[in-house]
């Protein structure tokens, strides 16, 4: 086989993997839902809850106007819907760890960067975390950093795209065990 032919060859494979490459980073995510989170918990890994510390989503006295009886009180009431979360939701799904997934819910602040949520948790009803008790670990996904996401549009229901990773975090109002960092936000459009 002479020299050019060969070099065709392997020039011709490594576009091909590049293509392919390229073609996959763009591909359009998975769409989910909420009972795909929710694995039978044999042969799927569970979460330890009791080995996290501190939870994240702790505020800041400053955002009680000072005062500690009213953050108190709020941590109180957050403390409250803890306790009333299942504890049934422990296994996860991680055939999905590192997929990027497309799902439609609705969002719990957590933080805000001026007018922008920027920490939730993603939950499948409304309402979820903050006036009825927390989903399951399995029904919850922790998002940082999230993109686009005004806080006037948290009560509509929204799609979430992000890359799915099963890292449980344990947060102030619940205990999660999914995580997104970065997530784009869209209102939900079906």
């Amino acid at each position: 086989m002479n020299i050019k032919v060969k070099f065709f060859q392997i020039s011709a494979w490594a576009l091909l993997v590049f293509i392919s490459a390229a073609f996959s980073a763009f591909a359009a995510p998975k769409v989910i839902t909420w009972g795909d989170l929710a694995p039978v918990a044999d042969g799927n890994p569970t979460i330890d809850f009791g080995k996290f510390g501190k939870p994240k989503g702790m505020p800041n006295i400053s955002e009680f106007g000072g005062s500690q009886s009213a953050m108190d009180d709020y941590l109180d009431n957050m403390e409250f819907m803890r306790q009333m979360q299942p504890l049934d939701g422990d296994a996860l799904a991680t055939r999905l760890n590192g997929t990027e997934i497309k799902i439609a819910g609705y969002v719990t602040p957590l933080s805000y960067d001026g007018d922008k949520v920027v920490d939730f948790l993603f939950v499948p009803y409304l309402g979820a975390c903050i006036h009825v008790p927390p989903p399951a670990a399995n029904q919850i996904v922790y998002v940082e950093n999230a993109k686009g996401l005004d806080a006037s549009n948290i009560y509509d229901p929204l799609w979430l795209t992000g890359k799915l990773t099963t890292t449980p975090v344990s947060t102030l109002v619940a205990n999660v065990g999914y995580s997104i960092s970065g997530a784009q936000i869209e209102p939900y459009d079906e």
